[in-house]
C-alpha cells in the first residue's frame, strides 16, 4: 500500500462467505490525530474474489479521496 504524508490509513481486509473478499478503511491524519473518514466500508456491496483485487480497488479508491480531503483542506486554509 502506497504511503500518503501526513495520513494513516488502517484498513482491514476481511473474509466473506463463499470465498469472497471485503475491506474496511480508516483514514486518520498524522499531526493531531483527527480522525478524516471513519472506518468504513467504500465498496458495500461490491465483494471481492481475491485480496490482491481488493487492495487494487482501495489503493484507487484512497489516492482519490486524499486527493479530495487535501484540496478542500488547502481552501479552508486559504478562505
Amino acid at each position: 500500500m502506497p504511503e500518503y504524508e501526513g495520513f494513516k490509513i488502517v484498513y482491514e481486509v476481511i473474509n466473506l462467505p463463499k470465498g469472497k473478499w471485503g475491506i474496511l478503511i480508516e483514514v486518520i491524519r498524522r499531526v493531531d490525530g483527527e480522525i478524516l473518514m471513519a472506518r468504513h466500508n467504500p465498496f458495500p456491496s461490491h465483494p471481492f474474489d481475491t485480496k490482491l483485487e481488493a487492495l487494487e480497488h482501495v489503493n484507487r479508491y484512497v489516492a482519490s479521496t486524499l486527493d479530495d480531503l487535501d484540496d478542500a483542506h488547502t481552501v479552508r486554509r486559504i478562505a
